[in-house]
């Protein structure tokens, strides 16, 4: 009987690829979609005299028969955000209202 031979497989090349067919192709990614960024919200309220003015209102209430405060227990007690509440403080000290003491690197206020 006769032996029998495999044959071996040869690899057959790949076809070429020319540069118009890789350019056709979508570039793959493995990222989610890319999704715009919101724009951010101004770091202040809309910040008019107005505001302002009802800010200083709770500037006052905040001092009113409470003595001596630190601004950071004013701004707190105001419930305001703090770049509005320290400008109604100005606002108030420009009218004569304020009385302001500093003990080392603390600074309190008082109603006159």
């Amino acid at each position: 009987m006769a032996k029998k031979t495999a044959k071996k497989a040869t690899p057959k090349p790949a076809p070429a690829k020319s540069a118009a067919s890789e350019a056709a192709k979508p570039a793959k990614t493995n990222s989610a979609p890319k999704v715009a960024p919101k724009a951010n919200p101004p770091a202040t309220p809309s910040v008019t005299s107005e505001a302002i003015g009802y800010a200083a209102g709770d500037v006052w209430g905040a001092l009113h028969g409470k003595g001596w405060q630190t601004l950071a227990a004013v701004k707190k007690a105001s419930g305001a955000p703090s770049d509005l509440t320290l400008m109604a403080i100005g606002w108030l000290a420009r009218e004569g209202k304020l009385d302001f003491t500093a003990i080392g690197k603390t600074v309190k206020v008082t109603l006159k």
